[in-house]
């Protein structure tokens, strides 16, 4: 390697730490600038009243061979979405919304194919503090890009802060993973996604509301998908945590 391309990878590499370090900022001013406004529902978000929103974005991603998910085989998620719905619903009066409107297929209002060949980086993805520090590399850089409500994952551009799922090829010793407080998504392997019941996307979107894995195996955060039974549920303090979640809105 040469040495201008040695000097343009470092610049790379310190260009995709300070834009990281832009949107924790950013988060972080979130957070503390919406908690007076999440203060009723931290402690009395059991109640479950008024109704909350949380919209919802899934974004399948595309590998050599095409997206990993087929856009004829969208439909497949379903599954994942409804018991998404039904549990937060059921569990804390959180109606969950599509991101997207207006699209002839209804599953389009929900998932789409992001363009182009992912990055290996972000196509095979860490979990727990590897997941922290990819955030500060190419994977985080390139979710950043494509993860909706914001742009470039630094300026939002909806009040909503919708989550977003990335559907990705691997993740490292687990189905699933979300880094706690400092995104605004999940990654979850495409493997999880199928037309019988998948409770991994329910389940990073509750992480992505600020809960832990729980040891009940009837509670949706239950550590271990294989010995994770229905019906799924979420219990009182559980429910003050995902009313509270900056995610979770009375208004958008």
């Amino acid at each position: 390697m040469s040495f201008w391309s040695r000097v343009k990878n470092i610049a790379k590499k310190a260009v995709r730490i300070i834009k990281a370090i832009a949107r924790v900022v950013v988060r972080a001013a979130v957070i503390v600038l919406t908690s007076p406004f999440k203060s009723f529902d931290l402690v009395f978000g059991w109640i479950g009243w008024p109704r909350k929103k949380l919209k919802l974005h899934i974004a399948v991603l595309q590998n050599a061979t095409g997206p990993l998910i087929p856009y004829d085989k969208l439909d497949t998620l379903w599954p994942s979405i409804n018991l998404l719905k039904k549990t937060f619903k059921d569990h804390g009066n959180v109606e969950v919304r599509p991101y997207s409107s207006g699209n002839k297929r209804e599953i389009d209002n929900w998932a789409q194919i992001v363009g182009g060949v992912a990055p290996n980086a972000a196509l095979n993805v860490d979990c727990d503090w590897g997941a922290l520090w990819n955030e500060f590399g190419e994977a985080g850089d390139y979710f950043a890009k494509h993860v909706a409500g914001s742009v470039g994952g630094v300026i939002p551009i909806s009040l909503a802060f919708p989550v977003t799922i990335f559907i990705v090829e691997d993740v490292l010793n687990k189905v699933g993973c979300t880094v706690p407080l400092v995104t605004d998504y999940c990654t979850v392997e495409s493997t999880q996604i199928m037309p019988t019941d998948s409770s991994t996307p329910a389940h990073e979107v509750g992480h992505r509301c600020n809960l832990w894995d729980y040891g009940q195996h009837v509670n949706l955060m239950f550590h271990k998908l294989s010995e994770r039974y229905q019906p799924y549920w979420l219990n009182w303090w559980q429910r003050n945590l995902v009313r509270s979640s900056r995610h979770v809105t009375y208004v958008f």
